[in-house]
């Protein structure tokens, strides 16, 4: 995950580029790049749509000019293999292949208010 900031007069501007995946092949990874403004995403771009999105009137302009230039499309598609594809060893290694049997304890107790005798509780 990659953040950049910027700030100008209080209002806050970052973008935030995430790969989400399940296995090491290329199909199985998602990019995404989200584009927020005073922590509210405006735009975004998913290499499952192959396009932008826009959450605001600002944002869906943007996508709108950006999805009818196929430059930048090309560009954005091509981050899935050369942003994603050249970490998702490491990634996949340290952590997804690293994984423990889930261990729940349940307990029942009395609530501290309310009417029900008992709830349960997991920890």
């Amino acid at each position: 995950m990659v953040v950049s900031v910027s700030s100008s007069d209080a209002f806050l501007r970052y973008d935030l580029y995430r790969c989400e995946f399940n296995s090491t092949e290329l199909e199985d990874i998602e990019f995404i790049y989200s584009m927020y403004y005073n922590r509210k995403e405006f735009m975004r771009f998913s290499s499952s749509l192959g396009r932008f999105v826009g959450y605001t009137e600002h944002g869906v302009k943007n996508a709108e000019r950006a999805n009818k230039d196929p430059s930048i499309l090309s560009g954005w598609k091509a981050q899935k293999e050369r942003y994603c594809k050249q970490h998702i060893d490491i990634w996949y290694n340290n952590m997804l292949s690293k994984s423990v049997v889930p261990r729940v304890r349940v307990q029942s107790l009395a609530p501290s208010g309310g009417h029900h005798p008992a709830m349960l509780v997991c920890s």
